[in-house]
């Protein structure tokens, strides 16, 4: 039996067959032409990419210029953002830290009459930002000495603005200072 036979037989028989092998063949064509043309330029492009910027990393670490590899910032960075999670207190602890402003403006022979405080949530975050504002009012070393003490707390402070301003009194001069805060607390229990 001869080729062409074959083929005429095997198209009598079932027609489906041939035509569903000449798709597939077409197909595959191409499926190759699309490889050939489009992937296998871009992985080039991408690998020489690569040893391009491994080569640079080389160079840069043999002048000393990259102490750490990307693995080794990265667990850095997780592990700071772990103390800073550590170190971001509950929001039960806002009458806490009010207490501690009002401590610590005793230390250093100060009294706060009133602090006003804004909260405002960051949900993605999941921090509840207090924005608080308040004065004190004595000599200059007191003053000095609360901003120390305040600098030198344990909870995350950030001092925003301080305004001075001096006034004479019976003798002595009084320098009043008002203060605005900002303060992070967990908005939900972790």
């Amino acid at each position: 039996m001869t080729e062409e036979s074959l083929f005429r037989a095997a198209w009598r028989t079932s027609r489906v067959a041939p035509l569903c092998i000449l798709v597939l063949l077409v197909l595959n064509v191409l499926l190759y032409g699309f490889v050939t043309r489009v992937v296998i330029p871009g992985v080039d492009n991408l690998e020489r990419r690569f040893i391009h910027t491994q080569t640079q990393v080389r160079e840069l670490r043999q002048e000393g210029d990259v102490q750490e590899t990307p693995q080794q910032v990265f667990a850095r960075g997780t592990e700071d953002l772990d103390k800073f999670w550590a170190a971001v207190p509950s929001k039960k602890e806002f009458s806490a830290l009010i207490g501690e402003l009002f401590s610590l403006a005793d230390k250093a022979g100060l009294g706060i009459n009133q602090v006003s405080y804004t909260p405002e949530e960051n949900p993605e975050r999941g921090l509840l930002t207090y924005g608080l504002q308040f004065s004190v009012a004595g000599n200059y070393g007191q003053i000095k000495k609360f901003v120390y003490l305040l600098e030198q707390s344990r909870r995350l402070i950030i001092i925003d603005e301080l305004s001075l301003s001096t006034t004479r009194g019976e003798g002595r001069q009084e320098v009043s200072l008002r203060i605005r805060l900002t303060t992070f607390f967990k908005a939900r229990e972790q």
